[in-house]
């Protein structure tokens, strides 16, 4: 029976695809099989390359059951050409002899396989193997090949259609126009061929389902905009047909029922008894049931499974469910499943899926046997494990060894999400081995279709060489982020105003973006969070960033003046200030720097023709090149081309002498084959510009690593951020040097400005490109750095061992520490000058740090009685502020005036004790002895006994120690402070002859043996030791001749002084007392 449908409707339910109720099937056999596509060549092994690992895909890798037989069943999967055949008892796979003529090839977003494999046989153990030569024949051997084999010849004039158990099936006429079916059996040791009687000639007859009882055939035909259809169940047995109702979508069997999905209508089923076909059929109402279910007869109910939906970004399958015959759902077999449910002869039913649904990241995914029970129970088995799907990457960054790839193996969602970001930190010395794997956050949009390919999602990324990556393309928002890998949370971003930004360059902290739709650009300062912001905004031209140098064409490429400027010029973008500049011939619209080198390429007279060149920072030289696709190295550069594929070129050697490109050395790394059609620069293939090599993704998806060959440049600093100062009361002195290349390990060590004594040493192992130190403002032992300026040298071995370890330096100042030596008002580090008149009121003249004092500081309080001796000490209350020692008749009392106070009489006070009118002589020269703590020297009056009081962690004296004798003939005892970058406080004595004498201190509190400075110092009426005043770090020694001048000796560091320098003009013997 025939019905006819009118072609309209039939088109517009065809369109709905997956929203009709349909049954899926193993393999549909068409009654013509296309012939084989042609085996795909093998691309040939680069040269040492390292493969990565991939991820797992996020859709499971897709599987075809073509035979599911009595103990097992023959499957073969996406990316490849092998049969498997599985034991439902055991679960083992044996692999076929036979082989697919080339991998199954799987779209993603049709949900299908572009190809699908000839008939493999049905319903039993028996595989068929059809093979056209030397004449067209099937052999039907037993699963894997274990067993007898037997041959069935194809009569001539027929084609080969599939086999249902030991019957093959063929047919006469072309695939839709046949003329006959025919059912070719071995009986009695002679192969029997049966026509099949009663079947519509010149219609397109396909094979729907069966197994090696029956099978069914289904019969269409169009006349005009109209088609007829017809269904047949038919016995291979005896050939006789059974017609059932022309409605309906598909026919499948169990052991005792046919099943006939949409007959007599859309939501019904027509089920029939498989003994008695001529027997009234049961009918199902199954509007309740899920619309575009697949759906299975399964222990007198229904298994159903809805398909994937692509237009609802579901790409991987639903629960598989076991329903009533009304449709009502009864309970969950599968988490997941393939909408593919295969029927063995037993009645279980096979299916690939998994038990568990997770949001993010692969399922286990494998293949479950359902059997029905004797209570009416399921029983669920899960048969093998089917492996993972490499994920396909849409776009790669390479950075100081960190692989970046965009890859759908966390998410597949394309209408939102094609995926996720994945980090791989390769081995940046030997061979760049894989180290470790993260998966990130998710990516959505595509950048570009790939070289033309629709389908293909592209994703153009930079790679900062600092830890992170950015996209061509902004967020949704129009927002340019930045994304560190490692992480899936949000990284640095910039909103910079553009419309569609799309980012050009990219290095550490800094980028630059250009407006989608042309005209403008920005220089972006990218910060943690959204705290970066836009450097400066300008009309668009070719423009480049390489650490803090911004490399800018000064006229646009796609301006209109035919006298364009060709200049290129350099700019510090911490600084702010203009770099070199060179000549590049034409009006670039790209440029690309790395280190020694910076490339460009032109458009002249676009889109005809174009050119590049390069420029040789170091010689000062240009070279032109060609036009191919191009990205810069370290020391090399690769193009691209349809001929070659990738080819390096050799710039160790500098431009040749010749001049000319042809005399720089070159190989092919990649030929065109192995890279395929991933051809777009940073989504197919990518260089590491920070001091690594090339990464390229292939015809096969898997990204290879290609050693450049060519050593790395010597490690630099291409951008730093060192604070010139730090309060450390607020925090850490925190810094960053952005690395040309990855560096093994560093240190970083404090010094005071103007000391050899190293206070704190900072060490860390591998920096790649980004390197961070954070002094606390401490020393080595926990103590609090005193205010001033300390040189920080920083130190780091080249990870690649290639070149010298990079050395850097500079100054920090910090504030907010410990007290400095003599900074008696404020935390500037800088050496005051404490004063008393005649009356005893005390004044202070503050170190400018420019080698000056300040003007007069008065103190507002009482006076000191006469007689008094004052001390500028350390912290003596744990204030951070210097404090004042004051002998006052027979008392020492430490004076506590409180920070930027001048001290008075009336200041607060500690009395240390009695018995100091023993000396004539108290002086203090800081830190003595190199504990950290300031301590006090004193002269006995009669002996001339040198004592030493050692400071303490509690502001204490510790008691004396005598450490020399008899130095009565010295007028005057001067502690001078450091004078040779020990970090410990010397003395000075000046004689009765006017001689000045240097005692270096010792780790004991002691003094070496004097050394002579020099004479004529007695012609000052006092000498005092200040600290530092001119900001070099060296203590600074101020002298009062006796007219009222007042002079600084600037100290050299190696313990003497240089010319005097006169810094007041007179008056100063107005005051009794300098100290």
């Amino acid at each position: 029976m025939f019905r006819p449908l009118n072609k309209r409707a039939v088109r517009r339910r065809r369109a709905l695809g997956r929203t009709a109720l349909t049954v899926t099937l193993a393999v549909t056999a068409g009654i013509g099989t296309a012939a084989a596509p042609a085996a795909a060549d093998t691309p040939a092994a680069s040269a040492d390359p390292v493969v990565v690992s991939p991820g797992a895909r996020f859709v499971p890798r897709a599987t075809l059951v073509l035979n599911a037989g009595e103990t097992g069943f023959l499957t073969a999967q996406e990316g490849d050409d092998r049969l498997r055949w599985i034991d439902y008892a055991t679960g083992a796979t044996t692999v076929l002899d036979h082989r697919l003529p080339e991998p199954l090839a799987y779209d993603v977003d049709d949900f299908r396989f572009d190809r699908y494999p000839a008939d493999f046989g049905h319903g039993s153990d028996t595989v068929a193997l059809y093979a056209p030569s030397p004449a067209p024949h099937v052999t039907l051997q037993q699963r894997a090949g274990d067993g007898p084999t037997v041959t069935i010849p194809v009569p001539e004039g027929q084609t080969y259609v599939a086999t249902y158990g030991d019957t093959v099936i063929t047919r006469t006429g072309t695939e839709h126009a046949v003329t006959s079916l025919h059912l070719l059996r071995l009986e009695n040791g002679e192969v029997r061929d049966r026509k099949l009687e009663g079947l519509p000639e010149g219609w397109n007859l396909t094979i729907s389902e069966g197994d090696s009882r029956s099978v069914a055939v289904r019969a269409i035909k169009w006349e005009d905009t109209t088609m007829s259809q017809g269904w047949w169940v038919v016995d291979l047995a005896t050939g006789k047909l059974k017609t059932l109702s022309p409605h309906g979508d598909s026919v499948s069997f169990d052991q005792d029922t046919v099943f006939h999905l949409g007959a007599p209508e859309t939501y019904a089923a027509q089920v029939y008894r498989r003994d008695d076909l001529d027997a009234e059929p049961t009918t199902l109402d199954l509007r309740d049931a899920s619309y575009g279910d697949t759906v299975r007869p399964l222990a007198g109910r229904l298994a159903s499974v809805s398909p994937p939906n692509p237009g609802n970004n579901e790409y991987r399958g639903n629960e598989l469910s076991l329903r009533d015959l009304a449709g009502s759902h009864l309970e969950s077999l599968l988490a997941v499943a393939s909408p593919s449910l295969h029927r063995t002869p037993d009645g279980s039913l096979l299916v690939a899926g998994a038990e568990r649904r997770t949001d993010y990241g692969p399922l286990d995914w494998g293949y479950y046997l359902f059997t029905p029970a004797a209570d009416g129970t399921v029983a669920r088995k899960r048969v093998a494990d089917i492996e993972d799907m490499a994920a396909a990457p849409a776009g790669i960054a390479l950075g100081s060894g960190i692989l970046t790839t965009a890859d759908d193996s966390k998410l597949f969602m394309p209408h939102t999400y094609i995926g996720a970001y994945r980090s791989t930190w390769l081995k940046t010395s030997g061979r760049p081995e894989e180290l470790n794997t993260t998966v990130d956050g998710l990516m959505a949009g595509r950048d570009s279709d790939c070289g033309g390919t629709e389908s293909s999602y592209c994703a153009t990324l930079f790679a900062s060489g600092d830890g992170h990556h950015g996209r061509e393309a902004g967020t949704e928002q129009d927002v340019t982020m930045l994304y560190r890998n490692g992480s899936a949370s949000w990284g640095p971003r910039v909103t910079s105003g553009h419309h569609s930004p799309q980012l050009v360059d990219l290095s550490g902290r800094f980028g630059i973006v250009d407006n989608g739709s042309g005209g403008t650009q920005s220089i972006l300062h990218f910060k943690d969070g959204d705290t970066g912001r836009v450097l400066e905004k300008r009309n668009q031209v070719a423009a480049s960033v390489w650490g803090n140098t911004l490399w800018s064409a000064t006229g646009s490429w796609n301006d209109p003046d035919l006298d364009v400027a060709t200049t290129v010029t350099a700019k510090n973008l911490s600084t702010g200030t203009a770099g070199e500049t060179f000549d590049a011939g034409c009006a670039p619209r790209e440029l690309q720097a790395v280190g020694r080198w910076v490339y460009w390429q032109c458009d002249d007279n676009w889109p005809t023709y174009k050119s590049g060149g390069l420029y040789d920072r170091q010689a000062k030289r240009t070279l032109k090149l060609g036009a191919d696709d191009t990205l810069l190295g370290d020391g090399y550069l690769v193009r691209r081309s349809e001929q070659a594929g990738l080819t390096l070129v050799d710039l160790r050697g500098g431009i040749p002498a010749s001049g000319t490109e042809a005399g720089l050395p070159r190989r092919v790394i990649v030929t065109a084959a192995e890279l395929g059609d991933r051809t777009v620069r940073r989504a197919g293939w990518t260089v590491d510009r920070f001091g690594g090599h090339v990464a390229y993704t292939g015809a096969d998806r898997r990204v290879r690593i290609v050693p450049s060959g060519v050593p790395a440049s010597p490690v630099a600093v291409i951008d730093a951020d060192t604070p010139a100062a730090v309060d450390v009361r607020a925090g850490a002195w925190a810094s960053r040097w952005w690395l040309s290349k990855p560096g093994a390990s560093w240190s970083l060590t404090l010094k005071p400005k103007g000391s050899a004594k190293v206070v704190r040493t900072l060490t860390g192992g591998e920096a790649r490109g980004l390197l961070h130190a954070s002094w606390d403002g401490k020393y080595a032992n926990g103590q609090l750095a005193a205010n001033g300026s300390y040189t920080w040298t920083l130190s780091v071995k080249p990870a690649d061992g290639v070149g010298a370890d990079l050395t850097a330096s500079g100054t920090v100042k910090v504030r907010g520490g410990a007290a400095a030596w003599r900074d008696l008002a404020g935390d500037d580090g800088f050496g005051d000058l404490l004063v008393t008149d005649s009356a005893g009121a005390a004044s202070l003249y503050r170190g400018t740090g420019t080698g000056g004092v300040s003007a007069r500081v008065a103190g507002s309080g009482t006076a000191f009685p006469a007689g008094t001796v004052l001390v500028p000490f350390g912290d003596v209350d744990g204030d951070r502020c210097a404090d004042v020692l004051a002998r006052v008749g027979d008392q020492l009392r430490a004076y506590r005036p409180g920070c930027g106070k001048v001290v008075t009489a009336s200041s607060p006070y500690t009395s240390i004790g009695g018995g100091w009118a023993q000396y004539d002589q108290l002086t203090s020269s800081g830190d003595a002895n190199g504990d950290g703590y300031a301590d006090l020297i004193a002269r006995h009056a009669s002996t001339g006994d040198i004592y030493f009081y050692a400071g303490t962690a509690d502001h204490r004296l510790k008691p004396r120690v005598r450490i020399q004798t008899n130095w009565k003939l010295y007028k005057r005892v001067i502690g001078a402070g450091d004078l040779n970058g020990d970090g410990r406080g010397d003395l000075l004595g000046v004689d009765s002859a006017g001689v000045l004498w240097r005692y270096y201190g010792t780790s004991t509190g002691g003094v070496t043996p004097r050394e002579r400075i020099g004479g004529g110092w007695n012609t000052y009426s006092a000498l005092v030791g200040t600290g530092d005043l001119s900001g070099d770090g060296r203590t600074d020694l101020l002298a009062r001749d006796t007219t009222g001048k007042l002079w600084r000796y600037a100290s050299t560091g190696a313990g003497t002084y240089g010319g005097r320098v006169l810094i007041g003009t007179g008056g100063w013997n107005t005051f009794k007392g300098l100290f």
